[in-house]
């Protein structure tokens, strides 16, 4: 619930970064601002939200399966490799955070391509009705391979970058939670500035295999189908290295703030959520204690 909340405020930066990429990729370099501009004078403010259905889909459905691959992970992990601490260590959180992130960018692979063509609305684009008709529409087009375009580009931006970023988030927020002045701050607060800093660096490191993983998804003429490297090939070569850098901006502070924001509210409610959930069992096994304890009563009564 809160990927999908999160991720509707931040669609915007998004829809900006999509159309930024995308332009590089046709010869067209602009800025931020001047990005703005063109898709306000294209469709209105409307036009910031486009593909705000499937990346709510997408941040909702695949924010659970991440985290509950996450939290399995992380004790089978540390059943097999246990660390000193008891938390899991660097190699061990890069480990952990890259493998749920791969099973669930694979899984939702086909909703990220129609989020990726939902978003542009530049020229050529093609017209979707809603998530299910767009998908419908690239399996009849395109074959059922067609919805999976662009599904390693996809795996190898969001794997490294959960590797990186849990990797980064859980030693940051040890770091600063046990300084000095970390030790005075909210436990909200830690976790917010240490999913900042640790989304900025991720998000900057991954960049390049995102600019080809939606240059993939679009299918911008001259990219090789279903191959990442020669597409990354044709980016240097047609648009220099500079091209990898494009969207970089809205990027980052989409993913900074909404990564950040998903893993506070997370770090937040699992705790209350699992207090709910012991006192109801708890409550439950006192219940079932009851009735065995007045079932007992009620056959001594009659014997």
């Amino acid at each position: 619930m809160s990927g999908a909340i999160i991720s509707a405020c931040v669609q915007p930066l998004d829809v900006l970064r999509t159309r930024m990429q995308a332009d590089t990729a046709m010869g067209m370099s602009r800025s931020v601002g001047q990005t703005l501009q063109v898709v306000l004078n294209e469709y209105g403010v409307r036009g910031l939200w486009r593909g705000t259905g499937p990346t709510v889909v997408r941040l909702s459905i695949g924010a659970g399966i991440n985290f509950v691959a996450l939290e399995r992970l992380k004790h089978i992990m540390l059943e097999v490799l246990p660390h000193a601490s008891g938390q899991l260590g660097y190699l061990q959180a890069a480990a952990v955070g890259g493998m749920a992130r791969a099973m669930s960018a694979a899984v939702m692979s086909p909703v990220t391509l129609v989020k990726t063509r939902m978003e542009y609305g530049g020229p050529n684009h093609i017209t979707y009705k809603n998530t299910a008709h767009a998908l419908a529409t690239i399996a009849s087009t395109e074959g059922p391979r067609g919805l999976f375009r662009g599904l390693w580009p996809t795996v190898l931006t969001n794997a490294p970058f959960s590797a990186l970023y849990y990797m980064l988030y859980t030693q940051l927020k040890g770091a600063i939670g046990g300084s000095q002045a970390g030790g005075s701050l909210p436990t909200t607060a830690v976790n917010f500035i240490s999913g900042v800093c640790a989304a900025t660096a991720a998000t900057l490191l991954t960049q390049p295999s995102d600019v080809v993983r939606t240059r993939m998804q679009l299918g911008i003429p001259g990219v090789a189908k279903g191959n990442a490297l020669a597409t990354l090939g044709h980016v240097l070569r047609s648009s220099g290295p500079n091209a990898l850098l494009a969207g970089a901006a809205p990027r980052i502070l989409k993913r900074t703030l909404q990564t950040a924001l998903v893993w506070t509210l997370y770090e937040e409610l699992v705790p209350r959520m699992s207090a709910l959930y012991m006192l109801a069992t708890a409550q439950q096994d006192a219940d079932s204690e009851q009735r065995a304890a007045a079932a007992d009563a009620e056959g001594s009564r009659r014997r």
